[in-house]
């Protein structure tokens, strides 16, 4: 991760992984329009790693959006949408994915917040 922030670096590494048509935000937002899938990188939290004490672990959400408003249809391409992002994620090394559960973001858009974990090195 060397110089770059946890969302700058979840920034790069997943940007080559997802399709070019989606739009990434690597900072906690509010939503108000969509005109395409939307993904938004937030850091919750940063902890000491107990076993690792040169580490740090970051608690990250990587919230998913379709920008659709007609619900049945966001469902149905979040369905694909999520597993591909959750594919992606599953190749980047230092990360943990944790969980992920159904949103609704400005009471307009169906999506997933994803919950995952990276362990970064603490600044010399």
């Amino acid at each position: 991760m060397s110089d770059k922030s946890v969302r700058e670096w979840l920034e790069d590494e997943l940007t080559p992984l997802l399709p070019t048509a989606w739009k990434i935000i690597p900072n906690q937002v509010g939503v108000e329009t969509l005109s395409k899938v939307t993904v938004i990188i937030s850091h919750l939290a940063i902890r000491k790693l107990a076993d690792a004490p040169s580490y740090m672990e970051n608690d990250v959400t990587i919230t998913i959006l379709d920008p659709h408003t007609d619900q049945v249809r966001a469902e149905n391409d979040l369905d694909d949408n999520v597993l591909e992002l959750a594919t992606a994620l599953d190749s980047l090394s230092g990360l943990i994915f944790q969980s992920a559960n159904k949103v609704f973001a400005a009471e307009t858009y169906l999506g997933w917040d994803i919950k995952v974990s990276i362990h970064s090195r603490k600044a010399s």
